[in-house]
């Protein structure tokens, strides 16, 4: 119930078109209801009326036929314009909250959500949602208003035909529905639950495609997806199954209570305690009166797949809600990046029951050139990511500032943290925007004398005269006009418009030719004499050029020192640097 009054919520900001919407279907299916009615009544009473050799007045009952058809008519495209229209703006809500949610998302949540589940978050719950408000919410709002004025002129007439059409739309409306909802909530939950599961080993599929071929187990991950297909075809079997029985029980009901009125009416009329030309008036009466609760036996059938969609969604909502509540008591604090020092202290980090690391601590002074070499998984990537604020810190403390001025890494505000730190990691993402738009994302009100500066310290220089418009150049999805080392020294130029106290460096030559390995590094020069770097590599020349060498094993501190003095003493050391 929580999630339903959520979803009502949602629709707060649309709430006059979705009001206006059930009214139009309000006064549809009211139109409809009266024009069967009258217009039974009118045959039967032009068939009396020739019967008996009688004139009788048809302009009234003609003219208020016409009307109300005409009404039905409008009324019944005005509200799916409204209807719809108020639909995809609800839509359009929903995925906003929803890309805001996710950029929220701390990068442990993100790093631990596989990319098609919260793919499958926003495509498919999202879309499950469209049905919310078109086949849940206003064929139960329809009800409650219609409902009332047909039974009210309905006993005006006679109140036990009243009284059966009440017991049919109760049967119809509450009780059918009632079962429904109860019996396809588990449903609902498997269906959702294999929806996302094959959702995500489809696009894991399709992106592994290639190593799937080349190991031959391409015919082995299918047939996952088959079975994963036939068990979400059976839960969709049990919903539809559902959703005939519904509409056939329904209809028995309507017959039985067509029936019942005529074997009530029949009588008043055999004893003329009631016109003849009302059995057939009252008859199709209650026949068009259940019109107003025809939809609410689908709405709780859709009702439960609705509220799972929305309780995947909502789950991931009130986790960054909690995470902005603890962001919000984070600090504003202004540091001088001339003289700034990052300590760490006995830090510690698990992956469940693995070490990543093991009481690690050291200290990046004020324009300090720091590196961390080590094997894979000696802890190198978990270290960075704790430095940058990217992961919750465990154990141990990192502090920011000078000795007076000290403050805890992760109390302070991501502002405050980004001012100060910048990272350079070995994938950087380029936007799909021009050269000027990714530069200005380092420093948003950036000068184009600015830009040309740090393009030319990044020794993007070369590159940037060839291209014919300039800062204006497109660089394309993910950057595919441009190279690797000129995405990487792009990324160098936003590090030098940021101008941070402190850069942080993640295999900043790795996977590069020579020659741009070595353009990266004169960039990297020109980074580095105004910062305090801190640095993963294992290439001996950038090494050679650090003030302490960080040498993790396993994720535990075996020593540190200048690259010259580790080289001396430890064999393993001099292997491990020296492997290409």
């Amino acid at each position: 119930m929580s999630n339903f009054i959520r979803l009502i919520k949602l629709c707060r900001p649309h709430y006059k078109a979705m009001l206006l919407g059930t009214l139009l279907a309000t006064i549809t299916v009211l139109a409809n209801v009266g024009l069967l009615a009258i217009s039974g009544w009118f045959l039967a009473s032009m068939a009396a009326a020739g019967i008996a050799g009688v004139q009788m007045n048809y302009f009234t009952p003609a003219g208020t036929i016409r009307f109300l058809a005409i009404v039905r008519t409008a009324s019944r495209y005005a509200e799916r314009l409204v209807t719809h229209n108020a639909t995809f703006l609800l839509l359009s809500e929903i995925r906003v909250n929803m890309y805001a949610t996710l950029s929220k998302l701390n990068n442990v949540d993100l790093a631990m959500s596989r990319s098609a589940d919260l793919l499958n978050r926003l495509q498919n719950d999202v879309d499950a949602l469209d049905k919310f408000y078109l086949n849940v919410l206003m064929p139960m709002m329809v009800a409650l208003l219609s409902v009332p004025i047909i039974l009210l002129f309905m006993s005006a007439y006679n109140a036990n035909v009243a009284l059966i059409c009440f017991m049919g739309i109760l049967l119809i409306g509450v009780v059918i529905p009632a079962l429904l909802s109860a019996s396809l909530t588990k449903n609902s939950h498997k269906e959702t639950h294999l929806s996302a599961q094959l959702r995500a080993e489809l696009s894991d599929t399709l992106t592994g495609l290639r190593e799937l071929s080349i190991y031959q187990a391409r015919t082995q991950q299918l047939n996952k997806c088959d079975r994963l297909n036939e068990q979400y075809n059976e839960q969709l079997f049990v919903r539809h199954k559902a959703l005939a029985n519904a509409d056939g029980l329904t209809l028995l009901i309507v017959q039985m209570a067509m029936l019942a009125s005529i074997v009530t009416i029949a009588p008043l009329v055999y004893t003329n305690s009631m016109v003849n030309v009302e059995l057939a008036m009252l008859t199709l009466f209650v026949l068009a009166s259940f019109e107003s609760v025809l939809l609410l036996p689908n709405a709780f059938i859709e009702l439960p797949n609705v509220l799972k969609a929305a309780e995947r969604l909502f789950t991931l909502q009130d986790k960054a809600s909690d995470q902005s509540n603890n962001c919000s008591a984070l600090i504003d604090t202004q540091f001088d990046k001339n003289n700034i020092a990052l300590t760490l202290n006995n830090i510690s980090y698990k992956y469940d029951e693995h070490n990543a690391l093991n009481n690690v601590s050291f200290m990046l002074k004020s324009r300090q050139k720091v590196a961390i070499v080590g094997r894979s998984g000696s802890g190198k990537t978990t270290l960075v990511n704790l430095l940058t604020g990217l992961w919750p810190l465990q154990q141990g403390s990192i502090t920011l500032g000078d000795h007076n001025n000290a403050q805890d890494l992760h109390s302070l505000s991501s502002d405050s943290r980004a001012n100060v730190i910048n990272i350079l990691a070995q994938q950087h993402h380029i936007f799909d925007g021009t050269l000027s738009e990714n530069l200005r994302y380092a420093k948003p009100n950036a000068t184009k004398e600015e830009m040309l500066e740090a393009i030319n310290l990044a020794q993007l220089e070369p590159w940037f005269n060839e291209l014919q418009e300039g800062l204006k150049t497109r660089l394309g999805t993910g950057g595919r006009s441009v190279s690797q080392g000129q995405s990487r020294r792009i990324a160098i130029a936003q590090a030098l418009l940021q101008n941070p106290a402190i850069l942080v460096l993640d295999e900043p030559t790795e996977g590069l030719d020579n020659q741009s390995k070595q353009t990266v590094m004169n960039a990297i020069m020109h980074v580095m004499s105004d910062a305090s770097v801190l640095t993963i590599t294992h290439d001996p020349a950038l090494l050679a050029q650090m003030d302490n060498i960080i040498w993790l094993e396993n994720g535990k501190l075996v020593a540190q020192g200048s690259h010259k003095k580790l080289s001396e003493k430890h064999q393993e050391y001099v292997s491990l640097t020296t492997r290409f």
